[in-house]
């Protein structure tokens, strides 16, 4: 299954994706925390990724400051950083060959969000949602970053 998959995820054109918020500098410092993170052959929960974040996006608040408020997520900031990891796994995957977002998990389950499974899903690399699907799929995915990352502490992704 994990052989189907890879080739699947090796078809996804993540260089010709359109990205529905950009803050070079914002993706830069949520590339770094997972990059550090990875290192560590740890995980990092969302709220630890965004706190202390300033987002200078100019489709909102006509690119002023915006910062998560990680007590209360809306509907806007699990757009927001869902564009950002999908840039960033975008980048990772091209450079490294691995979804950097896979180490950035909820709270209450320790794993990615749904959201992360259903793109996936869309994007056509895992062919459904089944648990051990989804289980097998991060696992590798985790396993690569951290592999990665242990042996590329300044890498670029």
């Amino acid at each position: 299954m994990l052989q189907q998959v890879e080739a699947n995820l090796a078809t996804v054109d993540f260089a010709g994706m359109g990205w529905q918020y950009e803050d070079p500098v914002a993706r830069a410092e949520l590339t770094r925390r997972i990059r550090q993170t990875g290192a560590k052959q740890k995980l990092i929960v969302y709220s630890d990724l965004v706190r202390g974040v300033e987002f200078h996006v100019p489709n909102i608040k006509h690119g002023a400051s915006y910062s998560i408020d990680t007590s209360e997520w809306e509907g806007l900031d699990r757009a927001l950083i869902g564009s950002f990891l999908g840039q960033v796994s975008a980048e990772s995957y091209m450079q490294a060959g691995f979804l950097a977002s896979a180490l950035v998990v909820n709270k209450s389950g320790f794993r990615p969000s749904d959201q992360f499974f259903e793109w996936m899903e869309e994007l056509g690399v895992l062919p459904n949602l089944t648990e051990d699907t989804v289980l097998a799929f991060w696992a590798d995915q985790v396993n690569k970053a951290h592999n990665w990352y242990s042996k590329h502490p300044h890498g670029a992704t």
